[in-house]
């Protein structure tokens, strides 16, 4: 039997329990320190913030900034619990235009650290220092310092060790302390005659990210996300119910596997909106191909008292009092700067769901081609981004595998068996797992997509794409287990601009793009260069490759350090030659090399990420559907 727990009388919490549990709420990681600390930063109107780390944070955090600073009455009363310089009553909680207005971050933090604050006003003499350990004030004296504040957060969760196991590892807790500070300095940009903010980021006194006071919003992002994101960036600017956007939207030329390249800001302060980032893909609905996101950095602006920025702890996220405004706002804003977009050429870009609103100028494609949608795609779309371009295989019979490898029972497990259905229900295909009968003559095309194979009972319909990607995995992963591989080196290196929160991420690393059969070495800065790779890759396809598994890498959350290559490998795969894409019309020899890759398979029939490979159509299936059965 489980113990009985003891009911105590009902106490007021002491002080220090009181900050400790404040401060689970705030302080999440050594990031949540460096939001707060800026933002405080950024409030006092500083001009200029420099973020200084040690050890991911771990160790030490200092912010120091040359805003207008406090008296040492004002410091004192920084380290209590809700004390704030922005909120005076109840109404002003409608109308904030702050960063920080709780007036829990200082006391929160100083509850869990070692903490000093240096601050000085520009008409006092002296700077002010208060010393708290663990949220009991230690010492008060007086300084010289600069005009500003300088905050050093030491030895954080030294009084809560049980916090401190359940951070991740210097790499990752890095990369979300930069992160924290790259989102700042994007929003505080020199634009339509605003001073804009100096930003330093230095870890282990080493220089990670430098952006200038006078810098624009296109320099930030140079500077940040690399000159390579900048040459693929449109602005945008528009207003619709009463929402203002402004900033800069990738074309579909520039896409990520994930919305880690999605930055928004409400009256410049980052946040998070299901609205506004459902909002901003819809605009983008119909020129994407299916598993990758649009990249944007979206400055919004509304009256505050139409968003309320008071519902999370941490003030990230944000609700509007009309959420379906917000996101017909931006959709509609972003489509049309897409549709300013020029040159554009028309190509085949397979979607999933409906088919969406073509955009102006550009012709619906008929009903029964709704497979694969004819939409408006930037030209640069089909020389850089390989997975949008569609292009016949060359050479393709010799690219499949002459004997795939079959499955081992511990690698069935990753990949995901899904059951796909029609939306009439009239017709339901599932995967199948009989095996297939042997047949002489090539299988049919459908949609230069689909392969048909006919048996006496039941129609196989296979996904060409989803078939040659395992195929291409299996036997990828065979040669670079065994280390069974033929190494291409390249004459010229391929150069990778990686953003600052990446750098740390790719140097501890390069021993598993190694793995991964990508040879990457330092260039300089944030500069890297691939020097040799498996000569199953293609070489433009490559940076892409590595982007995607450095943003998969960026998550921090591989438990399971036995699979860890075989998940990264199955983003690298796309990098892959001769991959055979939706809309690909295939040769007899080609259909017939497909289909005989396929006999060597063993189950579960998915690609590499999760989409079933094979579907069959029932003739029990099919006389229902023609009602000649019950």
């Amino acid at each position: 039997m489980s113990e009985k727990i003891k009911i105590a009388p009902v106490r007021i919490l002491p002080e220090d329990v009181a900050n400790k549990i404040a401060a689970g709420e705030v302080v999440e990681r050594p990031a949540s320190v460096v939001k707060e600390l800026v933002e405080n930063a950024l409030d006092a109107n500083a001009t200029r913030v420099i973020v200084r780390i040690v050890a991911a944070g771990r160790r030490k955090i200092e912010v120091v900034d040359d805003g207008h600073g406090m008296s040492e009455h004002d410091a004192l009363l920084s380290i209590e619990r809700h004390a704030t310089s922005k909120v005076r009553k109840a109404d002003d909680l409608d109308n904030i235009r702050s960063f920080g207005f709780r007036g829990e971050a200082i006391a929160s933090i100083a509850a869990v650290s070692r903490f000093e604050l240096v601050t000085r006003r520009a008409q006092d003499d002296a700077a002010t220092r208060i010393r708290v350990d663990g949220g009991m004030l230690r010492d008060v004296s007086q300084v010289a310092a600069p005009v500003g504040t300088r905050i050093s957060v030491n030895r954080l969760y030294f009084n809560t060790p049980v916090r401190a196991k359940f951070l991740k590892g210097i790499t990752t807790e890095l990369s979300h302390s930069i992160d924290a500070v790259q989102r700042h300095a994007l929003a505080e940009c020199a634009d339509e005659g605003r001073q804009g903010v100096g930003f330093q980021f230095l870890h282990n006194e080493k220089m990670l990210l430098d952006v200038p006071q006078n810098a624009s919003l296109r320099e930030r992002v140079a500077l940040i996300w690399g000159l390579t994101f900048l040459k693929d960036m449109v602005e945008v600017k528009g207003e619709n119910n009463g929402l203002s956007i402004n900033g800069l939207i990738g074309t579909p030329a520039l896409t990520r596997s994930d919305r880690s390249h999605q930055s928004f800001f409400m009256n410049r302060r980052p946040i998070v909106n299901r609205s506004l980032q459902y909002g901003f893909e819809e605009g983008f609905r119909g020129l994407l191909t299916v598993g990758r996101r649009p990249v944007g950095v979206i400055m919004c602006s509304m009256h505050p008292r139409s968003v309320d920025v008071n519902i999370h702890p941490t003030k990230r996220e944000i609700r509007f009092r009309d959420e379906r405004a917000a996101r017909h706002a931006i959709r509609e804003i972003v489509r049309n700067a897409l549709e300013a977009v020029a040159p554009r050429v028309e190509t085949a870009v397979p979607i999933q769901g409906p088919a969406p609103t073509p955009l102006a100028g550009h012709a619906q494609a008929p009903v029964q081609e709704q497979a694969l949608v004819m939409q408006a795609v930037p030209a640069q779309a089909l020389e850089e981004n390989g997975a949008n371009a569609v292009q016949a295989p060359q050479s393709f019979v010799r690219n499949v595998p002459e004997s795939a490898p079959q499955a081992m029972p511990s690698e069935q497990t990753e990949f995901v068996e899904t059951v796909v259905s029609s939306q009439t229900g009239a017709v339901e295909p599932e995967p199948v797992y009989r095996p297939m009968g042997y047949i002489d003559s090539a299988p049919m095309q459908l949609f230069d997509t689909y392969l048909l194979v006919p048996e006496e009972d039941r129609l196989l319909i296979i996904d060409q794409h989803a078939l040659h990607e395992r195929l291409t995995y299996d036997s990828l992963r065979k040669e670079l287990e065994e280390r069974d591989y033929e190494a291409q080196q390249l004459a010229v290196p391929l150069l990778l601009e990686v953003p600052p929160s990446h750098a740390k991420l790719l140097e501890s690393n390069v021993e598993l793009f190694s793995r991964l059969g990508i040879e990457i070495e330092p260039f300089g800065g944030n500069t890297y260069q691939v020097t040799s790779i498996c000569h199953a890759y293609e070489d433009s396809q490559v940076p892409d490759a590595v982007y995607k598994v450095l943003d998969e890498l960026a998550q921090g959350d591989f438990f399971d350090e036995q699979h860890i290559q075989s998940k990264l490998l199955r983003l690298a795969v796309s990098a892959c030659r001769g991959s055979v894409k939706a809309g690909d019309r295939l040769s007899e020899e080609e259909r017939k090399g497909l289909l005989e890759g396929f006999r060597r398979m063993r189950p579960p029939y998915t690609c590499p990420h999760g989409r079933p490979i094979i579907t069959e159509l029932t003739i029990q299936q099919m006389e229902k559907s023609f009602r000649r059965r019950q």
